[in-house]
């Protein structure tokens, strides 16, 4: 039987695993993934810590037999981990926690950690690593990195996916459509040892997420593996622009930033308490974050190309307020894994119709299904950077998933 070839450009969540999913036994499926990252070590910027659900990552992780490597490296502590928003002076609004006893569990993993376990997990020579495709050609040739050098697909893959993110190149192939700014941005940056020197710190963050909401800003702290906290500060504005203009304006200087921020938060009313969040933080690890997502009902709908599709962020990126993005980027990658090896067990010149009618199958199937994970998001960011949160939100989480709301 003739393997069947795909190309995965980007190595991702969403790619890896679908990587992984592809090139499990037995083997039908040649999987190549074009990756710009020139070592597995070469990315400078980590991101934090994910939660994966049952029907979506989980389901993807158990599908590429990785639920022993998974468990090796996420965390399950339920007793310890909340999920909690409080006002800018710190009066506790809302506090939910994952509960064992009725199987609403989302074990943790850090982005890197989970990054790693899908590399470990690939056949040698899977990736090719310094390979970044910078476009492609309106005839389907990949041009890879500074060099332009063009590499046709028509012959050598049967099917090529985009899973590397927002500003996909494949997906720019398929469609001339594009995210667009979410009126949300901001800045990311780590509180790197919060137990030892911030203990007061570390106590309010706990082992989870702890959200600071009002004015339009909202001020946000998660605990990763290492023990580091990740500081996220977002607030509605008016362009994608403005927080790389933050750091310009200071001349690139991040204590200056760091402070301009402080000040930012400060006027809006925040107490001393959180301020030091800002402070605390570690002024190298300062990182702007404009979001961007798809409009609904359509935006992130695209015409069917035969050889070509799209997985992840670059098929329906949306911002982070639901965490919802890794898992609906990973039961794309299950679901288009699942037709794509059933289609790769036939061998003949039926194949090729096949594999199209499957690709198309999976596509109809992802746009509902997206649908419905980013009209959640944009309730969330809506009420997250409404008038009267923090309650707004509250209010919202306590009729979703239950929880306690603090009077």
């Amino acid at each position: 039987m003739t393997l069947l070839n795909v190309a995965i450009i980007g190595g991702g969540p969403s790619g890896l695993t679908l990587a992984n999913l592809l090139s499990n036994s037995p083997k039908t499926v040649n999987v190549t993934v074009f990756e710009r990252d020139t070592s597995p070590a070469s990315r400078t910027t980590k991101g934090g810590t994910l939660d994966l659900h049952a029907d979506t990552g989980l389901a993807a992780i158990d599908a590429a037999g990785l639920r022993a490597a998974f468990n090796a490296r996420s965390r399950a502590d339920f007793s310890s981990s909340f999920f909690s928003i409080a006002d800018r002076r710190g009066k506790l609004i809302f506090r939910h926690s994952d509960d064992a006893e009725t199987g609403n569990l989302r074990p943790e993993i850090d982005r890197e950690d989970l990054r790693d376990l899908l590399l470990d997990a690939l056949p040698e020579g899977t990736i090719r690593w310094g390979a970044h495709v910078s476009s492609i050609t309106s005839e389907g040739a990949l041009v890879i990195g500074a060099s332009g050098v063009k590499e046709s697909t028509m012959d050598k893959y049967d099917l090529v996916i985009g899973a590397e993110g927002a500003w996909s190149k494949v997906r720019a192939h398929l469609t001339d459509s594009h995210p667009v700014f979410s009126g949300i941005g901001g800045f990311e940056m780590h509180i790197i040892n919060p137990d030892s020197q911030y203990p007061k710190i570390s106590k309010r963050v706990g082992n989870g997420l702890y959200f600071t909401i009002g004015s339009g800003l909202a001020l946000t702290g998660q605990r990763i593996g290492s023990g580091a906290i990740m500081i996220y500060l977002f607030q509605r504005m008016k362009g994608p622009s403005e927080p790389q203009e933050l750091i310009d304006r200071c001349g690139s200087d991040l204590v200056r930033v760091q402070g301009e921020l402080k000040k930012r938060y400060e006027n809006a009313g925040w107490s001393a308490e959180f301020l030091e969040w800002i402070n605390a933080a570690d002024p190298k690890t300062i990182r702007a974050w404009p979001l961007y997502e798809y409009l609904l009902p359509d935006g992130h709908v695209f015409t069917h190309k035969p050889g070509w599709t799209v997985i992840g962020d670059a098929a329906h990126v949306m911002t982070p307020f639901a965490g919802e993005g890794v898992n609906a980027a990973m039961r794309d990658a299950l679901e288009l894994a699942k037709r794509v090896r059933e289609v790769a067990n036939l061998d003949g010149a039926g194949r090729a119709e096949a594999l199209d009618k499957a690709v198309r199958e999976y596509e109809e199937e992802m746009f509902k299904r997206s649908r419905r994970v980013m009209s959640e998001t944009m309730r969330n960011k809506n009420a997250m950077y409404a008038d009267n949160a923090p309650e707004s939100i509250a209010e919202m989480f306590q009729e979703l998933i239950g929880g306690g709301p603090f009077a």
